[in-house]
């Protein structure tokens, strides 16, 4: 039976825009962003904001130093959030209903640009922020560990107190699902901009019937 649903954020969550954020980093100077940057895992200086090696400062000071350019930081923000392409609120709506019956988290590859912006009531149209959805978060910055390691996985199994065998996980991410799978979660991998509601409701009634 399934008691409780992880939700991943980019590309589950939000429609993700990777080309508008590409083309945001490469108008500030950073000519090879495709080398760093993709909506499933990133890599040097991108990927030690996302697991916290670099906090939010340090990389905007890193930024600057690689372009070359004084880049304010409410530039180097809205890059970030042009990841954002569209919050469904159906889908939303669905994560409240989904709460009268099933315990909820958020476990997302997340950098704090995006995630202190989801944490404000700017999030949707809705004017929640983002922890108004689930029991509790789990943000890869915070943690300092990112998908698709086991061990992200296995802290949010103990920390939650839930097992992986009642768990579904649903991430657009190939890699991360395959981990959770090979942990016993119970999986759905959506494509970008899926309106993925139809699908769970499928695999919930199906597995809890």
């Amino acid at each position: 039976m399934i008691r409780n649903i992880v939700f991943d954020f980019g590309g589950v969550l939000i429609d993700a825009d990777l080309e508008s954020v590409l083309r945001s980093f490469r108008d500030m100077g950073v000519d090879n962003i495709s080398e760093y940057l993709n909506l499933y895992r990133q890599n040097g200086l991108f990927l030690d904001l996302e697991d916290g090696t670099k906090n939010k400062e340090e990389f905007n000071e890193a930024l600057r130093a690689m372009t070359g350019r004084n880049i304010p930081d409410e530039a180097i923000a809205s890059a970030w959030l042009a990841i954002v392409e569209r919050v469904d609120p159906n889908k939303l709506l669905y994560l409240e209903e989904l709460r009268k019956k099933y315990k909820l988290y958020l476990l997302s590859n997340i950098n704090p640009h995006v995630f202190e912006w989801a944490e404000t009531p700017a999030f949707s149209e809705l004017g929640q922020p983002i922890h108004h959805y689930f029991d509790k978060m789990f943000a890869s910055y915070q943690l300092k560990m990112t998908k698709p390691s086991r061990e992200i996985f296995e802290h949010v199994l103990r920390t939650a107190g839930i097992k992986a065998e009642e768990t579904l996980f649903v991430d657009d991410g190939a890699k991360n699902v395959a981990t959770a799978q090979s942990m016993g979660f119970h999986v759905y991998q959506p494509q970008n901009r899926e309106d993925w509601r139809e699908n769970v409701s499928h695999i919930l009634s199906e597995q809890n019937a």
